[in-house]
């Protein structure tokens, strides 16, 4: 064998296994090349790559009036679960099986008097933090529950985003239970610069504080439950927003923004308010003029990456971290109006299914359809054609002087 030869085949030897991915052995023929391959160098993760999360907890009391008296059935309070059907619009009672303070992963805690979460009770549902019952003429003494949710599953992303959900139902019960909905199954998915929304899958009965009569099973509804800014997942732990509420613009029910309302004027999304057309309680999620408006802003929202590790959530109740500050710096802004994902990554296997608002009245058509609609596809070209014939007919009339301009008297 030559030495050109062997050369050759160390040559050979090196490239394949460099191909398949080896480490190959410096292989030398005598007083010829050598052939090194470079050490292993570890790639680094792709940007899409984070920290997995395993049991996130969600924590939110949604608003101050939430918590609060009611001018009808005792107070407003959150319940855990998806409630049934009580047959009609009527006050909940202890032995109806409809209330619940644990279902699953969900349960409802609310403040002592010393600011420690304790687990609420039915009994307890209209009590404040010093055990005082809640009142309609206050717009800060209020119950203070939230609903927590453990077991959430998703991702804190290299680039800060956050993809999180979580199973499990919890149901938002006003005036006693005249009026109630639940939500099933929320998703939380942020980008890199903070901004996000929780969504959850809306359910409940249907009914209207003019006919109380009124109960229908609602359909379940795809809503945006919050939308938030600036959110600062640097911590490590977790966070807590206050979501988006001052200065949000809704159509329809919204009262006028004025110098008296200004510090807590504005409205949960659209689709969120959409929605509580149909359960009777729209006017208790954005500003309608009434005395109740200063407890309808949104409270904060907190997420913890550990429910084991919790982190702290603020004290509930006053009417929210946005209603106790001073005016609103942020412009009035039309909020989105339907429930479409935002443009970051979703929740794999969970995506958020884009939805139209909902609508109590279908879209009427005219009483006069428009020409181009009112027209079959025929109806054109036999116009055409019958135009055309008309045209034919006065050309050859025209040539035999039949035409009536063209008659002569006769002599």
């Amino acid at each position: 064998m030559t030495r050109r030869l062997v050369a050759a085949i160390a040559a050979v030897l090196a490239a394949g296994a460099l191909s398949l991915g080896g480490v190959a052995p410096a292989i030398a023929a005598p007083d010829e090349i050598t052939v090194t391959v470079p050490e292993f160098v570890e790639v680094p993760p792709s940007p899409g790559v984070g920290t997995t999360i395993t049991n996130a907890q969600l924590r939110w009391g949604l608003n101050t009036e939430a918590g609060a008296g009611a001018f009808a059935g005792g107070c407003n309070f959150l319940s855990a679960g998806r409630a049934g059907d009580a047959g009609s619009a009527r006050v909940w009672g202890a032995g109806d099986g409809l209330y619940a303070a644990r279902a699953g992963s969900v349960r409802i805690e609310k403040p002592n008097a010393a600011g420690e979460w304790v687990p609420a009770s039915f009994d307890s549902r209209c009590l404040d933090p010093q055990g005082r019952a809640v009142t309609t003429s206050s717009v800060t003494r209020a119950s203070g529950n939230t609903v927590v949710i453990d077991g959430g599953i998703g991702s804190v992303r290299a680039d800060g985003g956050i993809d999180l959900r979580w199973s499990g139902s919890f149901t938002v019960v006003f005036y006693g239970g005249m009026t109630y909905w639940s939500v099933t199954d929320p998703v939380l998915t942020i980008d890199a610069s903070g901004a996000g929304r929780l969504v959850g899958t809306a359910s409940g009965w249907g009914t209207s504080m003019d006919d109380t009569t009124k109960w229908e099973k609602l359909p379940d509804q795809s809503i945006v439950l919050a939308e938030v800014r600036r959110v600062d997942s640097s911590g490590g732990a977790g966070f807590s927003v206050v979501p988006e509420y001052l200065g949000v613009a809704v159509s329809d029910g919204q009262a006028p923004r004025t110098a008296q309302n200004e510090a807590y004027w504005g409205s949960f999304p659209q689709s969120f308010v959409d929605y509580q057309s149909r359960t009777g309680q729209r006017a208790y999620w954005l500003t309608s003029g009434g005395v109740r408006d200063p407890a309808k802003p949104a409270t904060a929202l907190t997420v913890s990456y550990d429910a084991s590790a919790p982190v702290t959530a603020p004290a509930a109740g006053g009417g929210g971290a946005q209603a106790a500050g001073a005016t609103p710096s942020n412009p009035v802004r039309r909020a989105p109006a339907v429930a479409s994902p935002l443009e970051v990554p979703s929740v794999p296997s969970l995506p958020i299914v884009a939805t139209t608002a909902l609508t109590t009245v279908p879209s009427p058509r005219g009483l006069v359809p428009d020409a181009a609609t009112a027209m079959s596809p025929l109806v054109v070209p036999l116009l055409g054609t019958a135009a055309a014939l008309g045209l034919s007919i006065i050309a050859v009339l025209g040539l035999m002087q039949l035409l009536p301009w063209q008659r002569r008297a006769i002599p």
